[in-house]
């Protein structure tokens, strides 16, 4: 985490980082005392953690369900429902679980919650939209009571990855209620076994969760977090202002100055996991199924430029579509640079020397500049005969359109994750959920690496993996942008590398 101190931005290095509270505030955030207001850009989606693919979703659901284990700040994996973990032989991770837990509607829970919550989200008939992150599970076995046996067709070196809360679909549920009215009741109401429990949730207003006296690792700081949509981004942050809320994400730079005043501080936390991207559905018969036309579009856009004028140099440029840190990132690749006039030249050969219309499928104000940054990726396309018509999806929309793989076109994602088994196997492995592309070579260099437990057996072949996908262009990687966030300074919080929202160890000062 540091403070806001990158090219072009040592002005604003105000403290943004300082996590000690140098006070209590004394305005309307004071009279809250220990309950907080969170502001994001959508309605949670589901209550239901299996239905749904959707950060700000995750981040309420996290509170309310507990996975088996738990990603901590350094990078280390830790118990939560698991208490430890051992691998019997190669293709089996057992799980031994902690007892004396229940969820939050006295539910006992066991291993048969651990096989029924995982066996749910496993079957295809089930459409778990993040089924990708567990689909190497292909059998959950009840030991005893307390110890489950994960089995896996080949060895799994990313399974504890697959089993912490950003990967949703494993968070654990309560079987007997999961199944009430054909999954209906829990898609509605959360139970979970989470250190917060559902209080209220008044669909596009706010979801309120108040804490668990009986949670297993002991009450909550918080009494109450209430999450509000607010899309806007400068309501957003005029009600920080006003202290109507507690805590915003994704502040724009240029923001900062004006939010380290009064009782509001900015934190930046730089992303070892989180990037922004273009990707192309090349599944249809469009032009973009051509290489050449792919690799124009990464010609035709200056993404350098973008970065400093919309990001204020903020950030980190991706050769590809993997974190500079992750496991196989090859430092050796560089990005495309910027040639307007080898991209015309490549449409040229590719059949469209006047260019062409393509329709553009993504969401507003969801994630950081990200209006700003499709209105000048498109202005740059344009200069070279690409027209973009964009279809600006509401985040609902958007998932329902998702599940059914509807996206069309140049498509505007983030995604998160610090190994490509949790990246490229679901967004580029053909008849992935999430992947738009096919490619008969790729695909079993992504089976590979995620079949063997030898760390620079995987490295070389995920370096093989990222030069095809650089050569491919399946997608206009653009960088790791950090996550900024604006708190009222009574808030004690420490945000997290992966940009879930974690507030389980958070706290009102005074």
């Amino acid at each position: 985490m540091t403070a806001v101190t990158r090219r072009g931005f040592n002005a604003l290095a105000m403290g943004t980082a300082m996590l000690p509270m140098v006070g209590p505030a004394f305005g309307q955030a004071a009279a809250r005392g220990k309950s907080i207001i969170v502001a994001q850009s959508s309605d949670a989606y589901t209550m239901d953690p299996a239905k749904h693919s959707n950060f700000q979703t995750a981040n309420i659901l996290g509170h309310l369900y507990d996975s088996l284990v738990h990603l901590n700040l350094d990078g280390t994996f830790g118990p939560r429902l698991a208490l430890s973990w051992s691998n019997p032989d190669p293709m089996t991770w057992r799980f031994v679980l902690r007892q004396g837990v229940k969820f939050h509607n006295g539910e006992e829970f066991n291993a048969e919650a651990v096989k029924f919550t995982f066996d749910r989200a496993l079957d295809p008939k089930f459409a778990a939209p993040y089924r990708s992150r567990i689909a190497a599970i292909t059998k959950v076995e009840v030991v005893d009571p307390f110890t489950v046996d994960f089995k896996t067709a080949a060895p799994f070196p990313t399974m504890l990855y697959s089993l912490y809360t950003a990967s949703f679909a494993s968070l654990i549920v309560p079987p007997k209620y999961a199944a009430e009215s054909n999954g209906e009741a829990i898609a509605k109401k959360a139970v979970g076994t989470g250190p917060f429990r559902l209080v209220e949730w008044v669909k596009d207003d706010r979801v309120v969760v108040e804490a668990n006296p009986d949670y297993w690792g002991g009450k909550p700081k918080l009494d109450k977090i209430t999450f509000r949509p607010i899309k806007e981004r400068r309501t957003a942050i005029a009600e920080i202002k006003s202290e109507g809320v507690d805590l915003i994400s994704d502040v724009p730079p240029e923001d900062v100055p004006g939010l380290n005043r009064g009782e509001t501080k900015t934190i930046v936390q730089d992303s070892d996991f989180f990037f922004f991207f273009f990707a192309f559905d090349t599944l249809k018969a469009t032009p973009l199924q051509d290489k050449r036309v792919r690799q124009a579009i990464n010609y035709a856009v200056d993404v350098d430029t973008i970065q400093k004028t919309i990001l204020g140099g903020m950030g980190k440029r991706i050769a590809v579509t993997l974190p500079t840190s992750a496991l196989g990132y090859d430092p050796d690749l560089k990005p495309y640079p910027y040639d307007p006039a080898k991209a015309k030249a490549l449409l040229a050969e590719a059949g469209f020397p006047n260019g062409f219309e393509i329709p553009l499928t993504s969401r507003q104000f969801y994630y950081l500049k990200d209006k700003e940054i499709m209105e000048a990726t498109m202005g740059y396309l344009a200069r070279v005969g690409i027209k973009v018509n964009p279809n600006f999806l509401e985040p609902g929309v958007w998932a329902q359109v998702s599940e059914k793989k509807g996206r069309e076109g140049l498509i505007y994602p983030g995604w998160s994750g610090n190994d490509p088994d949790l990246i490229w196997y679901p967004i580029l492995t053909t008849g992935m959920y999430q992947s738009y592309f096919s490619n008969k070579e790729l695909d079993e260099l992504l089976v590979k690496g995620r079949s063997t437990l030898d760390l620079n057996e995987r490295k070389a072949i995920y370096k093989k993996a990222g030069q095809l996908i650089k050569e491919e262009a399946p997608h206009l990687p653009l960088f790791q942008a950090p996550s900024i966030y604006a708190v009222n300074k009574r808030l004690v919080w420490k945000p997290r590398s992966d940009t879930l929202l974690d507030l389980r160890e958070a706290e009102v000062a005074g």
